[in-house]
């Protein structure tokens, strides 16, 4: 299995936040909480997005101390929460997890990337990930 670097694990934060973004763009919560379809598609990016984090998490933990708003922890745990307690999902929990908590977790994400990106180009600092 081939190990995936940090800059890989942040590309897919940003990307699974970007496609979240992409399903609530332009709804409301009461929109949100009709509609089944919304909901599921934002549960399957915020797991996407806290296994992310969660791998990042491991390889650099560092990294969520260093920068405010990344939330890998906090990502992590709302996964692991829609995953293994997807029987009592609160929708409103959801909702602001996606309008407020994952927009955040996504700048910081971006944030951390412009670092790596003016880096060596091998996607981290020789002395490990930009902080």
């Amino acid at each position: 299995m081939t190990k995936r670097s940090e800059h890989e694990w942040l590309a897919d934060i940003i990307s699974w936040g970007e496609r979240l973004q992409r399903h609530v763009d332009g709804i409301d919560r009461t929109t949100f909480l009709g509609s089944e379809i919304i909901q599921d598609a934002v549960c399957k990016c915020i797991e996407a997005l806290g296994e992310a984090a969660g791998k990042l998490d491991d390889l650099a933990p560092e990294l969520d101390r260093a920068l405010p708003g990344l939330n890998l922890k906090l990502a992590r745990k709302m996964r692991d929460r829609i995953s293994h307690g997807y029987y009592r999902i609160d929708w409103d929990i959801i909702w602001d997890t996606a309008v407020t908590s994952v927009p955040e977790t996504v700048e910081a994400a971006r944030s951390l990337m412009r670092k790596y990106d003016s880096d060596d180009g091998a996607g981290r600092r020789a002395s490990g990930p930009p902080v």
